[in-house]
């Protein structure tokens, strides 16, 4: 699984990133980075998960609209709360929630 972060200059997830890492599962060889919104526009097609932070969460719509050709491609909001206190367990578990979604 690839899961991309994306915020306003790609820095603030870095310490959220690190977190999730941290909190994987050795079952879970999931690769994890992080981009600035405008990075993330040219590299989007090869992930499976595009999270937004808080900061950047009013332009979902868009990036939503740049991922429809991507098929498979979730894009989603980052809770501010889990954000804001690097809950790298509880985001993570957003994303498997989803995925356990889709298999059924």
């Amino acid at each position: 699984m690839n899961i991309l972060l994306v915020c306003a200059c790609g820095s603030s997830t870095s310490v959220v990133l690190q977190k999730m890492k941290e909190n994987l599962a050795s079952d879970e060889p999931w690769t994890i980075e992080a981009k600035s919104l405008s990075d993330a526009k040219k590299v989007m097609g090869k992930y499976d998960y595009v999270l937004l932070a808080p900061q950047i969460r009013y332009q979902i719509k868009t990036v939503q609209s740049l991922a429809e050709p991507y098929e498979g491609l979730t894009v989603m909001n980052i809770e501010p709360a889990d954000f804001g206190r690097c809950n790298g367990k509880a985001i993570l578990d957003q994303i498997r929630r989803c995925e356990q979604a889709k298999q059924k």
